[in-house]
């Protein structure tokens, strides 16, 4: 039973994410305090905008497109790690929490589930989309949501073609990561006395850069069938099939050598 004062707050937080009708299945940048999986999924403490990246629900026909999801997914997160003022949890704490609420191979989620996971890996904000095809075309769809207020941040659509899957892919991540450098920081966030400790220098009044992130770059023409594989290579990886997702890995970097995001999950994995 939801009570009053802030379960009631949650709870219209909720069915304001829900009267959006908004879908979508939950898809590397760690988030701090988050824990190991299978750690309680509270809320992390972050002076950051915390963002999470649900895996997009395919609404094509072409089963053999599905596994794309996990693909397109991991691939935005790693793009949105680029910025600096959000953070973005990782996609194996997003499966975690999924195959803890037993939601590992549901397929779509409601937008109550959506929301109740966006909570429990403590993002403020969740990306959420979809994708489909149409006579070698892709279009895709991607929706920054602010799960406190179920308020629709951002929108993005982008058209592209098969065989240069790369160029729809940047297109969502352009996109949202324009809009996540405009997020505002989190109540009580610390972020503007970090930049204002950049700017002081150090004793000899040089200013600090702040450090710099190690972001994989995009490949060049990768194209859908080398994406699904990718993503093919993270399911099999997420289920524990080493051995499976090892050879999809040296699949994808074998017909995209440049693909670097493929060759980090690859080097992780025989870690």
């Amino acid at each position: 039973m939801i009570g009053s004062g802030a379960g009631s707050a949650r709870a219209r937080a909720w069915l304001a994410v829900a009267a959006l009708g908004l879908v979508g299945g939950v898809g590397e940048r760690a988030v701090a305090g988050a824990g190991p999986p299978g750690a309680p999924h509270a809320a992390p403490a972050s002076t950051g905008t915390t963002i999470g990246v649900l895996y997009f629900d395919y609404a094509g026909k072409n089963a053999e497109l599905a596994p794309l999801s996990k693909g397109l997914a991991q691939m935005l997160i790693s793009d949105l790690a680029a910025v600096d003022t959000v953070r973005v949890v990782e996609r194996e704490r997003l499966q975690a929490v999924l195959d803890e609420q037993k939601l590992g191979n549901s397929g779509k989620l409601d937008s109550r589930t959506a929301a109740r996971i966006g909570k429990l890996l403590g993002a403020r904000y969740l990306v959420l989309g979809t994708y489909f095809d149409a006579m070698g075309a892709f279009r895709a769809d991607a929706r920054l949501v602010d799960v406190e207020t179920g308020q629709i941040v951002k929108s993005i659509g982008a058209n592209g073609k098969a065989e240069d899957f790369i160029a729809l892919e940047q297109m969502l991540a352009d996109g949202l990561c324009k809009a996540a450098g405009q997020l505002p920081p989190p109540p009580g966030s610390d972020h503007g006395e970090h930049k204002e400790a950049e700017h002081r220098g150090d004793e000899h009044g040089v200013a600090k850069p702040p450090p710099a992130r190690r972001i994989p770059k995009p490949p060049r023409g990768l194209k859908a069938s080398t994406a699904v594989t990718y993503g093919k290579a993270l399911a099999a990886a997420d289920v524990g099939d080493r051995k499976q997702a090892q050879t999809l890995f040296k699949s994808v970097l074998a017909e995209q050598p440049d693909f670097e995001l493929a060759q980090r999950d690859l080097d992780k994995l025989i870690q």
